[in-house]
C-alpha cells in the first residue's frame, strides 16, 4: 500500500471489519430473532431489510462528505453510531424497536465502509488494497461462522447485538491509526487532476461512474437473489443439512484467497479481463447450481458462486479509483451494491414461485450479463486511461 505505513493499512482493515460485522450475519440475526422476540421470519427480515438500506443511506451521504470531512472524523462518528445501535439493540423491549436500532446502525456501517473504499481508491495500486480488504472480510466470515453459532446459543439474539458493539468499540482504536485521506496521501493531487479536467470530461466520468455503479448494483441484485435461494437449491437436489454447511465454508475459505490472487492479476493484466473471465464463469456457475440440480453440480458450484463475485471486487473498484481519482464513486459503490442486494432475493423469491429454480437460473444469467455489459464502460476506461498516466499516478501516491 504505497504511500500508506502497515500501521495505517492495519488501522484501515480494522475499521471494515468492525463496522461490517451485522451484514454478515444476517443468516444467524435472523433466526435469532425469531426465537427471541417471539417474531415472524417477515419481521425478522423486515429487521434485516431496514439495516440494509440504512447502510445504502449512510453509504450515500458519506460519499458527499468524504471530499470534505477528515475520513477520522467519519470512521469515529460511524464507528460511535453502530456502538450505540447495537448496545441498545441488546436491551430492545421489541422487534420494532429493534428496526429502528438496526437502521440507525446501518447508516453508521455505510458511512465508514463509504469511507474505506474512498481511501483505498486513492492508493498506488487499488486493486492490491481491495483485494486485502475482501480477503479479510472473507476471513471474517471463517471466523463468526464458529462464533457467532455459540454466542447466540448463550445469549440469544441480545448476545450477539452485545458482541457487535464490542466489536464496533474495538474498531474506534483502529480508526486511530487509520489514514486520514483530507491530509495528504494524495487527495490534493487526485483533485488537482479533477479541476484540471474541461466540463466534458468531467461528465464523462460522472456519467461512466454511474453506468458503471448501475451495472455493479444490477450484478448484485442478481447475486442476491440467486444467493438467498442456494441452500435452497442444495436441499432440492438431495444434499444433506449438515453437507451444504460444509460447501458453505469451503467457500468462505475461498473468499479470503481469491481477492488477494485477483488484485494482482487486476494490477497487471487491467480490469476488463477479469470481467469478462469472471462472468462466463459465472454464468457456468448458474447453469450447473440452478440448471442442472444435481448433488455433484452443487458442490463444485455453490462454492464458485461464493468466490467469484468476490474476484471480482478488487478489479471493478480499482478501474472506479482510476477513472474517478476523487475516490466518491468508490465511496458510493456500498450504496449502489446494498440496494441491488435489498431486493434481489424479492424478484428471484416471485421468478422461483413462477417456473422454479430453472426459471431462477436463466433470469439470472441475463441479469449478470446485463450488469456486467454496464460496468464494461469503467473497465475498459480504466484501461485505456492506466498506460498514460501510471507513472503521473504513481507520483502523486508515493
Amino acid at each position: 500500500m504505497p504511500g500508506h505505513t502497515r500501521l495505517e493499512l492495519g488501522g484501515l482493515l480494522g475499521v471494515m471489519l468492525a463496522s461490517f460485522t451485522v451484514p454478515l450475519t444476517v443468516a444467524y440475526n435472523v433466526g435469532a430473532i425469531v426465537r427471541e422476540f417471539g417474531a415472524s421470519v417477515a419481521q425478522a427480515g423486515v429487521v434485516a431489510t431496514a439495516q440494509g438500506l440504512g447502510t445504502a443511506v449512510g453509504a450515500l451521504a458519506a460519499s458527499r462528505l468524504v471530499s470534505r470531512v477528515r475520513s477520522r472524523r467519519l470512521f469515529v462518528l460511524g464507528l460511535l453510531a453502530l456502538v450505540i445501535s447495537n448496545a441498545l439493540s441488546s436491551v430492545a423491549p421489541g422487534v420494532q424497536w429493534l428496526t429502528v436500532l438496526q437502521a440507525t446502525g446501518g447508516i453508521g456501517t455505510g458511512a465508514v465502509v463509504a469511507v474505506v473504499m474512498a481511501t483505498a481508491a486513492r492508493t498506488a495500486r487499488p486493486e492490491m488494497t481491495y483485494g486485502l480488504i475482501n480477503g479479510s472480510l472473507g476471513a471474517l466470515i471463517v471466523v463468526l461462522g464458529f462464533v457467532m453459532p455459540q454466542v447466540i446459543e448463550l445469549g440469544g439474539a441480545k448476545g450477539a447485538y452485545l458482541l457487535y458493539a464490542g466489536i464496533a468499540a474495538a474498531g474506534l482504536l483502529a480508526a486511530m491509526v487509520a489514514p486520514d485521506i483530507t491530509s495528504g496521501h494524495g487527495y490534493d493531487s487526485d483533485h488537482r487532476h479533477q479541476a484540471g479536467l474541461d466540463f466534458e470530461q468531467k461528465n464523462r466520468v460522472v456519467r461512466a461512474s454511474f453506468v458503471a455503479l448501475t451495472g455493479f448494483g444490477i450484478f448484485f441484485f442478481a447475486q442476491a437473489g440467486v444467493g438467498a435461494f442456494v441452500e435452497r437449491v442444495g436441499a432440492a437436489s438431495g444434499v444433506a443439512l449438515t453437507s451444504i454447511g460444509h460447501v458453505f465454508a469451503v467457500g468462505g475459505v475461498l473468499t479470503i484467497v481469491g481477492p488477494l490472487i485477483a488484485g494482482w492479476i487486476g494490477a497487471r493484466f487491467g480490469a476488463t479481463l477479469p470481467l469478462i473471465l469472471v462472468t462466463a464463469s459465472l454464468c457456468g456457475v448458474l447453469f450447473g447450481l440452478m440448471i442442472v440440480n444435481s448433488p455433484l453440480s452443487f458442490f463444485i458450484s455453490s462454492p464458485l458462486f461464493t468466490v467469484l463475485p468476490a474476484i471480482l471486487m478488487p478489479s471493478f473498484l480499482g478501474a472506479l479509483a482510476v477513472i474517478d481519482r476523487t475516490g466518491q464513486s468508490s465511496a458510493m459503490q456500498p450504496a449502489f451494491a446494498t440496494l441491488g442486494g435489498a431486493f434481489g432475493p424479492l424478484a428471484a423469491g416471485m421468478i422461483v414461485q413462477w417456473g422454479g429454480f430453472d426459471a431462477l437460473g436463466w433470469y439470472s444469467i441475463a441479469i449478470f450479463l446485463v450488469g456486467s455489459v454496464l460496468m464494461a464502460t469503467a473497465t475498459m476506461g480504466a484501461d485505456k486511461q492506466r498506460p498514460r498516466d501510471t507513472s503521473d499516478l504513481m507520483e502523486s501516491r508515493i
